[in-house]
């Protein structure tokens, strides 16, 4: 039945919906959760700014992520970086329900963006490698009418829960669905040999990875924080410097190394720019 379904002229419909399901649970997920924290905060009994820590740890780690899981996704086979990632936030999201106190569940919060940020980074680029050039636009489309769905069923979705059932239960509405989802992506996604292109030649690019992970969280500290501390207080310039320092250092490094993240060089052409 799979072997048909492989070959079968609709495959490229099947990649995408074992896709949209990963895409739309890690949207949805930060919706959900946000209708949950004034209900996190009353049972761990802290405040509100540290309660937020598990949305915003969440998103920080995706952010921070994204480039460096997508470079992971060409060298050691996107299909299993993709299926890992969904394991982790699955497991990450099971846990984060027997969490003792709410630094515990901002880790697993973190861990749940390092899933999150490898399907992400992992899942378009598997649909566009499946679709045809003169449906590529059909499929980017659709995929953002997921993202949009997962926005607006996540409040909605996490109100019902909180309220009918537990806050424990938007975290674990991840688990069936993930598991499911985990099953079919391993039985319908096609080797990870199939997907080999020129960009799975080389090596990670380790510094360039710590160059824009460091800027990128530089950058979100400041924006986050920049009213609270003041635009010019001490923590938001030295922070502001660094993020030069080290963005920087990501364009020089990236354009001197073999085996770029990130191909800044595509710049220079007037589709791209």
């Amino acid at each position: 039945m799979i072997q048909s379904i492989i070959d079968s002229s609709n495959y490229k419909w099947w990649v995408f919906g074992t896709i949209a399901i990963g895409i739309f649970l890690s949207v949805m997920d930060i919706g959900a959760i946000q209708v949950a924290l004034p209900v996190i905060e009353s049972y761990f009994q802290t405040d509100l700014p540290t309660v937020q820590w598990v949305v915003v740890a969440y998103a920080l780690a995706i952010c921070v992520l994204l480039l460096p899981m997508g470079r992971l996704g060409d060298l050691v086979g996107r299909k299993r970086v993709y299926i890992l990632g969904f394991s982790i936030y699955v497991a990450a999201a099971a846990i984060s329900t027997v969490s003792p106190n709410v630094f515990i569940l901002i880790g697993f919060r973190i861990a749940q963006g390092v899933g999150s940020a490898m399907i992400q980074s992992n899942a378009m680029a598997m649909v566009i490698s499946t679709f045809p050039g003169n449906e590529r636009g059909k499929a980017l489309g659709s995929n953002m009418s997921i993202v949009g769905s997962g926005f607006i069923v996540g409040p909605a979705l996490g109100g019902f829960l909180v309220s009918y059932i537990d806050w424990r239960a938007v975290f674990f509405i991840n688990v069936p669905i993930g598991v499911i989802a985990i099953l079919v992506a391993f039985l319908v996604l096609r080797s990870d040999k199939e997907y080999k292109s020129d960009a799975s030649i080389g090596r990670f690019d380790w510094l360039g990875a710590i160059f824009s992970g460091v800027a990128l969280f530089l950058l979100l500290l400041i924006v986050g924080n920049g009213t609270k501390f003041g635009w010019g207080s001490p923590l938001i310039l030295i922070s502001t410097g660094l993020f030069v320092v080290f963005t920087l250092g990501f364009i020089v490094w990236e354009l001197r190394y073999p085996y770029p993240m990130l191909q800044l060089r595509l710049f220079k052409r007037r589709l791209v720019a």
